[in-house]
Formats: structure tokens, C-alpha cells, sequence
């Protein structure tokens, strides 16, 4: 690929991959098998929870009109029915007039009762007990569908469900739920220079990138499969993409992507014809500007330069919103928390009027102050130590390439690659 050529707006690439049909999928899964996983489906409640009004107190459950005239100095005294409402039982009988009924904490409330007496505001006497104290209605209970009420609307299609949300659902009585299959997510390492083993005493270089690849997949919700290196054989390529393409969802080439070089991941999809294939190659994304993209048979191919750093760029401005689309999120970039520079940082060299991915590191501002506070630094594409330390990074146009110190910055938080503390 020449040097020299004319490179694709990242914004006009990420147009074309946008309109790229996706073929999203859905399964039913357990609660248990639900964290993490991203909803398909609505879901409302099917009945109030609590079903009933609940005591919050162990206690007695009474009418509060029953309680006004009571005081510490002429108590009012209810008769007890024998009935004891307990946690996980079904509702008691009816409350009679005039009486108490001894409940427990979660216990559903007899219908006729309104309030609960906490058990430390009443004496008790054999068969009754004496309110010190007026209630009014509503005290130490729970009322029914506090939680959720038959009908409503709870959580919408593309809610991520977390821990708390299986609480809700468990409570509901909801078995499982309908979620977005986790797409397929092929790495294809290329070089006849890579070894996998990283005992290997040839001398070939360690394949280390797919093991951060990996991550990444599985951090952004996708289901990440590393296939064996293939050397430098535009044929062996080809296959290899041809298997993956019938095997997955998204595909990722890793390195075989350069300017000057014989371009073997290029050739190599190529070799499926115009008729079938879709190629942007080259975008103006500073590191790593030879990245690009393949639509083959209708389904993704993201070529992801070799150096480290290149690859990175690529899957951050790429396969990440990739895999979220097949999710049901479109194209989603990581979450983003503002942080304040403590640094200025600008872009050199002949590619500094492209877009740039800045890594940062955040960390928490001195205690007291509501505040992140980023710094970044540059470094070669191809230096892997410089991404240790950085944990989250920032967008940066061409049309400025600069951060300024004191300026705030949108820090993205990529999965797998980011963290605080």
C-alpha cells in the first residue's frame, strides 16, 4: 500500500460500517447465566411485589383506629388471635375486629390490619397485648408492589443486567430471560516471525497480542476463538479468513497489513472477488493508520495493524462497536468519565492532523476533591511496555490535535484494558 495514499476519514468509515447489515441473534437463559449478558426483550412484572402488604418489624399487626386513645399512661389493650403470620407463608387469615395478630419481619399482613406495633412499644400479657402508643396507619409496613407493580415496566431491550437486577427478577419469579447472543469473535494472527509457544528457542517472536485481543472481546461482550498463526502466504491467509468468515460473527486480522510491503491481508481478501467483498483500507487514525475493514459475504473483517499499539487503536475504533452492534447497542463506544489534564499533549510528526487515540492515566484527585485527573504521554506503536500504566484513553481530532493542561477530557473506559484504584 502506498504511502502516499488517500486515507479514509474514520468518520466515513464508521458510516459504512454502520449501514452494514447485522444478524443479531437471541437465546433464553437462566437468572443465574444472566449477569452481564445485554436484554433482548422487555420485561414487565407479572404480579405486585411484594404480592401483599409486608411487616418491616416483628411486631403486632393491627388496625390503627384501634391505637388512637393509646398512651404510656392509659395503654389500650387488643386481644390476640392465635394466627402468627410468618415470613414465607401464605397470607393469614382475615384480621377481626378489634384484635392483633403476632406478625414477623417479611410476613405478609391479614387483610384488615394497616400498621404494625414493634414489639418493644407494646406490653404483653397472656392472650393480648397492651399499646403504649398510638400508630397510624402504614407504620413498619412494607406496602404490596412497592418493588414493582403488576404491569410495570421494568427493565427495556439493550439493559445490561447486573447483580441487583437478579434480585428484582428473582423476587418476581422470573426463570430466565431472553438475551443477545454473545457474537463469535475470530483473532487471525499472521507472520511467518510468530510462534505461539513462548518457549520456543528459534528465535521467532512471541504472539502475545491475541492474548490482550482476547480480553478485549470478552470484555465487550463478545465470544473471542484464536486460530493458529499463518505464515506469510497469501493463500494460507485466505483460507484462514474463508473458515473464520463461516465460523464467526467478526473477524479480526492481526498484522499482514502494512504501507510499501506486499499487503497479504489485502491480497488475501481480495482473492473473494469484487462481487462478494466490500475493502476500506487506510484511515486516518494516527497510530496504526493501516487499519481498515472488509465486508465479505455480508459479514465484518476488522485488519488490525501488527505493532501493538496499531491493533489497539484499531479494535478501540472498530471491533469494539462491532461486536456492541450485534448486541442491539449499534455502534457503542466504552463509557466515558470526565477528567481534568495535568498535562499539555500534542500530536507531531506527518500524521499529526489525523485522528488521534491518546492514552491516558486516570487516577482519583486528591481526597476531598470530586475530580479524575488524566495525564498522557506519546510513544512507538510498536513499544508494548508503554500501555502498562495507562487505563483508559481519549478521542483527539485532527482538526486539533491537542490537549491542554487543566483542560477536561472525555477518558474512555475500554473493558479488559481499563481500570481505577
Amino acid at each position: 500500500m502506498d504511502d502516499d495514499r488517500e486515507y479514509t476519514p474514520l468518520s466515513q468509515a464508521l458510516k459504512v460500517l454502520g449501514e452494514l447489515r447485522v444478524r443479531s441473534a437471541t437465546e433464553r437463559v437462566g437468572l443465574r447465566d444472566a449477569f452481564g449478558r445485554i436484554l433482548a426483550e422487555e420485561i414487565r412484572s407479572r404480579e405486585d411485589v411484594p404480592r401483599f402488604d409486608s411487616s418491616h418489624f416483628d411486631g403486632y399487626a393491627v388496625a390503627s383506629s384501634e391505637t388512637l386513645r393509646a398512651s404510656r399512661d392509659s395503654p389500650v389493650t387488643i386481644v390476640l388471635m392465635r394466627a402468627v403470620a410468618g415470613p414465607g407463608k401464605p397470607r393469614p387469615p382475615n384480621l377481626a375486629k378489634g384484635r392483633a395478630m403476632r406478625v414477623l419481619t417479611g410476613a405478609y399482613l391479614p387483610r384488615g390490619a394497616d400498621a404494625v406495633v414493634a414489639r418493644e412499644d407494646v406490653e404483653e400479657r397472656p392472650g393480648a397485648v397492651s399499646v403504649k402508643q398510638p400508630v397510624d396507619a402504614g407504620e413498619h409496613v412494607y406496602p404490596a408492589g412497592a418493588d414493582a407493580g403488576k404491569g410495570d415496566l421494568l427493565f427495556e431491550p439493550g439493559k445490561t443486567i447486573v447483580g441487583q437486577d437478579l434480585v428484582l427478577l428473582t423476587s418476581l419469579r422470573v426463570g430466565g430471560v431472553r438475551v443477545f447472543r454473545r457474537p463469535r469473535v475470530t483473532i487471525i494472527p499472521t507472520g511467518s516471525e510468530l510462534a505461539r509457544n513462548p518457549n520456543d528457542a528459534s528465535g521467532k517472536v512471541v504472539e502475545s497480542h491475541s492474548v490482550l485481543l482476547e480480553r478485549l472481546i470478552d470484555g465487550a461482550g463478545g465470544l473471542p476463538k484464536t486460530y493458529p498463526i499463518v505464515g506469510d502466504d497469501k493463500s494460507a491467509i485466505s483460507r484462514s479468513i474463508a473458515r473464520a468468515l463461516r465460523e464467526s460473527d467478526v473477524v479480526l486480522t492481526l498484522a499482514g497489513s502494512s504501507v510499501g510491503e506486499p499487503d497479504l491481508v489485502e491480497g488475501a481478501i481480495r482473492a473473494f472477488g469484487k462481487a462478494n467483498s466490500r475493502l476500506v483500507h487506510g484511515l486516518r487514525v494516527n497510530r496504526g493508520r493501516v487499519m481498515g475493514f472488509a465486508v465479505v459475504g455480508g459479514r465484518p473483517i476488522v485488519i488490525l495493524p501488527g505493532p501493538i499499539q496499531g491493533a489497539l487503536n484499531a479494535f478501540i475504533v472498530m471491533g469494539y462497536p462491532l461486536i456492541r452492534r450485534h448486541l442491539g447497542r449499534g455502534m457503542e463506544e466504552p463509557p466515558a468519565l470526565a477528567a481534568t489534564m495535568e498535562n499539555d499533549w500534542e500530536a507531531s510528526g506527518r500524521y499529526r492532523d489525523f485522528d488521534q487515540v491518546v492514552y491516558l492515566t486516570v487516577r482519583p484527585a486528591a481526597e476531598g476533591t470530586p475530580r479524575l485527573m488524566a495525564s498522557a504521554s506519546g510513544a512507538a506503536t510498536e513499544k508494548m511496555s508503554f500501555l502498562v500504566g495507562k487505563n483508559a484513553y481519549a478521542m483527539v481530532p485532527g482538526t486539533r490535535p491537542r490537549l491542554s493542561k487543566g483542560e477536561q477530557v472525555w477518558a474512555r473506559l475500554l473493558p479488559g484494558f481499563s481500570w481505577l484504584g
